[in-house]
């Protein structure tokens, strides 16, 4: 009886120590296949970027201009959170416990998600106001 208590104790420890692993993993993947997706989106930003940078040199309306910049200042702020996220994010977090890796990578899902938001809302405005304009 003594040894089966004393088995079931370590299969708890190497089991508690696995599904820990893989909670962080899970979350390390979320994050990484966010960035991924958000990294994919880099290109429509850019192409964006760069026909507002032609239009604002043949817009001649103030107001048109005006809504140029601010659709181009929304563009570099949203690829600017991203580089920035990218330059602070650890994926290591060594010596850190469990409970610090999960609450770190947790935040970092957070952020991410926030850029990814910020960014896709930057493109779609940019994208109508460019068809609208070429109309």
């Amino acid at each position: 009886m003594k040894n089966l208590f004393i088995i079931a104790a370590i299969a708890l420890t190497f089991t508690a120590c696995s599904s820990g692993a893989d909670q962080e993993k899970a979350l390390l993947d979320d994050v990484v296949k966010l960035h991924d997706n958000i990294m994919g989106k880099d290109e429509q930003l850019m192409k964006n970027k760069m026909k507002i940078d032609t239009l604002l040199t043949t817009v001649k309306d103030t107001a048109q201009k005006s809504q140029l910049i601010r659709l181009n200042a929304g563009l570099m702020v949203s690829e600017q959170a991203m580089e920035n996220w990218m330059q602070r994010f650890d994926p290591e977090q060594k010596d850190k416990s469990h409970d610090e890796k999960v609450a770190y990578l947790t935040e970092q899902k957070k952020q991410v998600m926030v850029i990814d938001s910020q960014m896709n809302t930057a493109i779609q405005k940019s994208t109508q106001y460019i068809n609208q304009i070429k109309k």
